[in-house]
Order: structure tokens, then sequence, then C-alpha cells
């Protein structure tokens, strides 16, 4: 099971049987893909980039090309697990705000 993710826009697209990050030239947003290997125990393998140089792929953490030298874009982090949601600190804020300002209140009433 491999899937490319949009270094851009997060986005993904489960690689069909045949196909392979080749196939591809970029996102719809214009971001690079990063190839992300499951192998066969289920275990997620190192994310991949591609050389725009040669075509070779990379290990994502990886500065420069193992095969022909060209320095590799730098890329976002992608994170596999969970997506960190902006929503909760904000939330968190906001409810730790509104405690505050009512004890603050409370106190000159």
């Amino acid at each position: 099971m491999n899937f490319l993710i949009c270094e851009n826009c997060g986005g993904y697209y489960h690689l069909k049987e045949g196909e392979s990050l080749s196939d591809f030239e970029s996102c719809e947003c214009g971001g690079k893909f990063y190839l992300l290997e499951y192998g066969e125990d289920g275990q997620l393998q190192s994310p991949k980039i591609v050389c725009e140089s040669c075509g070779n792929l990379n290990i994502i953490t990886t500065p420069f090309c193992s095969s022909c030298g060209q320095i590799l874009r730098p890329s976002k982090e992608i994170i596999t697990n969970e997506k960190n949601s902006p929503l909760k600190p904000r939330l968190f804020a906001g409810i730790t705000f509104i405690a505050v300002s009512i004890m603050i209140l409370g106190l000159f009433l």
C-alpha cells in the first residue's frame, strides 16, 4: 500500500497497482509529491522524494540526491499518525480566557 502526499496542501493519493511516483508530475495545487510506502508488515517506510535532476528516489531527510548529488528542495514535515489541529490550542485558550474573566469579574461584583 503506497501513497503520494503533497508537500504544500497535504493532499494524498492511494497508488493503484502498476502506478508509480514517476507517473505524476505534481499535485493539483502545484506542490511536489512524496512517496509513502508501507512494508509487508504494515509498518510505514521512510518517505521518499524524487530528484528533479535524475529521477532517483531519496529518503526525505536527505539534503542531496544519492545518485547525482543534486541539492534536493527542502521539504515540509509529513505527519502520518495524526494531524495537528489548530482548533485544539485555540479552543483551550478561549475556554481559559473565559474562565479567568469570570473569576476576575466575580471578584469585583
